[in-house]
């Protein structure tokens, strides 16, 4: 392992076991990879405002705090190759921890940017995951099929993606957006409804909407999963 990486390995070590979450060897080994990859990238690309520990708690932390969710979500569901869909993934958050700790679910990553798209492929090629996790370089609007599962991470409000993340989705798919506060997100869904009541959003049917407490460790910051299903 590299050096520059080793505190922040432990980071990680450390906040996973808060969260109940094993990381064997192979898995570390990629979370190694994919933490070179954006130290190497991320000074040019401008990928994300933080390195380091910070960089593990606030980001990589930030994506695996979610994962006993999506694990109670998977084992819930009677869904045959579960297709997640990572929107605006920018850096790879929180697609690619989510595809280190959920090794039997096909990855699709969202990006837009052309720059961002090529750090993404190389940092799945880094990590040992292209049999499984996709980079799709399109916008949102753009992108056709259906998906179980839909996150997304320091994104675009609800109302504003809805329509395009409804037409991706079905009945028994689950959105699992990753939120802050509990007052902006209460904001958010008053402003769905409203929506979704004109016939505005292009979800005639709406949305129920769930929150489930996050704790991130290490980061004093309030963290929930707003989860949404069509009615």
């Amino acid at each position: 392992m590299m050096d520059r990486n080793d505190h922040g390995l432990q980071v990680l070590r450390d906040g996973a076991q808060l969260l109940g979450l094993s990381v064997s060897a192979v898995q570390e080994q990629q979370f190694d990879a994919f933490l070179s990859e954006i130290g190497l990238f991320n000074r040019v690309y401008k990928l994300v405002a933080a390195e380091g520990d910070e960089l593990v708690v606030k980001h990589v932390l930030d994506s695996i705090a979610a994962v006993p969710v999506f694990r109670q979500l998977l084992a819930s569901q009677v869904w045959d190759n579960p297709q997640l869909c990572d929107i605006g993934s920018g850096a790879g958050f929180p697609g690619i921890p989510l595809a280190i700790l959920l090794e039997h679910v096909h990855i699709t990553l969202v990006e837009r940017s052309g720059r961002r798209c090529g750090f993404l492929r190389n940092a799945v090629a880094v990590c040992n995951l292209a049999s499984r996790v996709e980079v799709l370089e399109k916008d949102l609007s753009e992108v056709t099929g259906n998906f179980q599962l839909v996150t997304f991470r320091a994104f675009h409000p609800l109302v504003d993606i809805i329509r395009d993340v409804g037409k991706i989705t079905s009945g028994d798919s689950v959105v699992c957006a990753y939120k802050g506060r509990l007052e902006s997100t209460d904001e958010e869904l008053q402003e769905l409804d409203r929506l979704s009541a004109m016939g505005s959003s292009g979800s005639r049917s709406g949305w129920t909407a769930e929150k489930v407490p996050l704790q991130v460790p290490f980061l004093d910051a309030p963290r929930h999963m707003l989860m949404l299903r069509k009615r």
